[in-house]
């Protein structure tokens, strides 16, 4: 039987056979122990009691190693009677769930389950909470050459596609890669083979897409190739004959896709048309246009001013060509010749990890003034501060009626440009209720769709600010032909009208019936919303109180938001159709959105109802 004691957590005896092989930084163990100085521990470890009376930890290893930083004499364990594998995959589990491991601890874990303690694969998955696709995942891992699961810990390993290329590769193939890439970062008496990658290195110290490109096992064609035989030759191409191509076709192909690579950038850089620009690629391998300049679909007409861009597309190898011109702030700053050559590139004062650190920071500090305010900030400059987050480069906006053309900035664009001209906000009343309308009416739209359509946030809108008065007669032919010959014989008997034999008969009833008058169905209407988004919030309140009683409090924060915002994703919902109003007997709990009152405070709602129309990103 598990029974709880309290014991100095000095005496507990580590699991030698722990998963985790680190307990973290000494920053993260220094917040611990202040967390359990200021309310202990919350969650006992669990431990098992050995043949010699001594207690082993099986779960909790972080916890007690805090308890022994932050000078607690006591600390209560639950001694369980489990046995060694059972402890074994406690241990796993309450490490891969509470706390992330790094990949290769947990694929070391989940192959010491399997080949020591014999257990299968679904048992594994369901113990750890992972999908087999996960665990096919972190299998691809006992083919990577050591150096790479190094990097991987670190957090600086390849993305999943370039990682199955790696992993496809035989480990001596790996191993001479990563010899030739780090040939000269390693020191005289060190093997680059054997390279490690350490913490304190830039982000990009290893070029993940030119070693996946190097170990992948394809062709790369001289038909595809701008470089000539010179830069062949300088490059040491060798070329080979592809036997099965087709009559005609130049068949030459080489395996050495870096040689290919460097003679195709060679090309870019010194051989291209004159008054040509190059193209970019950004973090994804998308090529394109380069600061200042805007690409030219084929479907756009040919404009004066325009220049051909060239572009090393890093996937393909292949050279990409893109009709580009100078946007419109570009030309304007190089009018007359008024601007001042490029000056040549330095090196920068702060490095990018210094200025990820600085961003961490900030954040923080932005997160605290936030919450200063959030009893007295004043509402004007709420709404300018959320017309300010549209324009963040983490939101997205699916469906923006403006700035369709890609040479017209967004309303969110020109609202900036006058809110906050030098950085600081015009507290102008008139003007920022003018930009927030236009704004407004730019994202916000009640179509059906999707990905661009803003479902119940913009009804609601509607209703705070009675859009249900702009809405037209409903009763006219196109529209009652949408009807079901059920759902017409509704909509007539709501009127009082006798039922007919026919659809057609109906509508004509109808139609007749309101005349020069004014038919709105309740189906159609902007208040019907308040009852769907009642009954959603609702369920989502339900769902959280239910994960609350089954979600241990240390983890709760870890719950994503996405396991509650689903909570409704069965219920009707206009952005996918009509929708027939859901009631329920009355409760304690009830919301209710009134007619708009003449007060500052309806802004603030309507902006809060936005915030369901935007695409949060976050860029790692």
């Amino acid at each position: 039987m598990a029974e709880l004691r309290r014991v100095d957590p000095k005496t507990l005896v580590p699991n030698p056979n722990n998963p985790r092989s680190s307990i973290g930084s000494l920053e993260e163990l220094r917040k611990l122990a202040l967390n359990i100085k200021a309310i202990g521990i919350l969650h006992p470890p669990a431990v098992r009691e050995l043949e010699d009376g001594r207690l082993m930890i099986v779960a909790g290893h972080r916890r007690t190693q805090g308890a022994i930083y932050a000078g607690v004499p006591e600390i209560d364990v639950y001694v369980g009677d489990q046995s060694e594998d059972l402890d074994a995959l406690a241990a796993v589990s309450e490490n891969f769930v509470r706390l992330d491991m790094t990949e290769p601890e947990q694929w070391n874990s989940v192959t010491r389950l399997r080949e020591q303690l014999g257990y299968t694969d679904p048992q594994v998955c369901a113990a750890l909470m992972v999908t087999p696709s996960y665990l096919k995942r972190l299998s691809l891992l006992a083919k990577l050459h050591p150096p790479i699961l190094d990097a991987i810990a670190l957090g600086r390993g390849p993305d999943e596609r370039q990682r199955k290329i790696i992993a496809q590769a035989s480990l001596d193939e790996q191993r001479d890669a990563w010899a030739e890439m780090f040939s000269e970062s390693a020191e005289d008496d060190e093997d680059p083979a054997e390279y490690r990658v350490k913490a304190e290195d830039p982000e990009d110290t290893v070029a993940w897409g030119a070693l996946a490109r190097n170990l992948e096992q394809k062709e790369w064609y001289a038909r595809n190739a701008r470089f000539g035989d010179d830069l062949a030759r300088k490059h040491k191409i060798v070329w080979m004959e592809d036997l099965f191509a087709e009559p005609g076709t130049d068949s030459r192909y080489t395996l050495d896709a870096t040689a290919y690579a460097a003679a195709q950038q060679e090309w870019l850089d010194n051989e291209r048309p004159e008054n040509s620009i190059v193209l970019v690629s950004d973090e994804y391998g998308y090529v394109r246009a380069p600061e200042g300049f805007i690409t030219m679909g084929t479907w756009m007409p040919t404009q004066e001013g325009e220049v051909m861009g060239y572009g090393l597309n890093p996937r393909t190898l292949k050279i990409v060509e893109e009709r580009c011109r100078p946007s419109v702030a570009f030309t304007q700053s190089h009018a007359n010749g008024s601007a001042e050559p490029e000056a040549p590139k330095e090196r920068p004062d702060v490095s990018g990890t210094g200025h990820k650190m600085i961003g961490e920071i900030r954040t923080v500090a932005l997160r605290e003034a936030l919450g200063e305010v959030a009893e007295t900030a004043d509402p004007w400059e709420l709404i300018a501060a959320l017309l300010l987050a549209l324009e963040a480069e983490n939101v997205r906006v699916h469906g923006d009626a403006s700035g369709n053309n890609w040479s017209e900035p967004t309303a969110r664009a020109l609202a900036m440009a006058d809110l906050f001209p030098e950085g600081s906000l015009v507290r102008d009343e008139k003007l920022i209720r003018r930009h927030a309308v236009t704004v407004l009416q730019s994202i916000l739209n009640c179509d059906v769709s999707m990905h661009s359509g803003s479902g119940l946030p913009a009804q609601l809108v509607g209703v705070l600010f009675g859009a249900d008065q702009k809405m037209p007669s409903m009763a006219f032919e196109a529209f009652l032909k949408c009807y079901s010959k059920p759902g017409i014989t509704k909509a007539v008997q709501t009127e009082g009208l006798a039922p007919q034999n026919t659809g057609k008969e109906m509508r004509a009833v109808l139609m007749n019936h309101v005349g020069e008058g004014h038919w709105l169905p309740e189906v159609a209407s902007f208040a019907q919303a308040q009852d769907v988004w009642t009954q959603k919030q609702k369920k989502k309140q339900a769902k959280i109180r239910e994960l609350e009683s089954v979600v241990d409090d240390e983890d709760l924060d870890e719950v994503p938001e996405d396991d509650f915002d689903g909570a409704a994703d069965d219920e009707a919902d206009l952005s996918h159709g009509p929708v027939v109003p859901v009631t329920e007997p009355d409760s304690e709990e009830t919301f209710s959105l009134q007619a708009p009152d003449p007060e500052p405070s309806e802004h603030n709602e309507a902006m809060q109802f936005m915030r369901d129309h935007l695409e949060i990103v976050v860029v790692a």
